[in-house]
C-alpha cells in the first residue's frame, strides 16, 4: 500500500499476505492462528475494525488474507491520515505486526 489512498464513501478491500523472510515463502495461515486488524485516524481513534477472511487454498495462496470495510462505514471517514494495524498472534505470541499507514480523501462524485 505505498502511496495508498481510499476515497470517502468506497469500500475498502486490501489483500495482506505474511511472508516468512527466512524461508522466502509465504507463511501458511492455520487455525491456530489469531489475526487481528484496526483502523485508526490521525487523532488515534479507532475507525474500523476490519473483516478478516483467510483465502480458502493456503497452499496456492500461502499467507494472504483479505481485509474488508464496508462503503457504509467508509462513508463517515474524514479526510486525513490514518493507519491500518495488522497483528498475527500464534499461542498467545506476536508473530508479526506492521502499521500500514494510507490517505482518506474526499469523494467529489456522489
Amino acid at each position: 500500500m505505498n502511496n495508498a489512498y481510499i476515497k470517502i464513501g468506497d469500500s475498502f478491500a486490501v489483500p495482506i499476505q505474511f511472508y516468512d523472510t527466512e524461508q522466502d515463502v509465504g507463511m501458511m495461515i492455520t487455525n491456530d492462528m489469531n489475526i487481528t486488524a484496526q483502523i485508526v485516524n490521525s487523532s488515534n481513534e479507532v475507525i474500523a475494525s476490519p473483516s478478516i477472511t483467510v483465502y480458502p487454498d493456503q497452499v496456492i495462496d500461502a499467507g494472504f488474507i483479505l481485509l474488508e470495510v464496508p462503503a457504509s462505514l467508509t462513508r463517515l471517514w474524514k479526510v486525513g491520515t490514518a493507519q491500518l494495524d495488522i497483528k498475527l498472534e500464534i499461542d498467545g505470541n506476536v508473530r508479526h505486526s506492521q502499521n500500514i499507514q494510507f490517505r482518506i480523501e474526499r469523494s467529489i462524485t456522489q
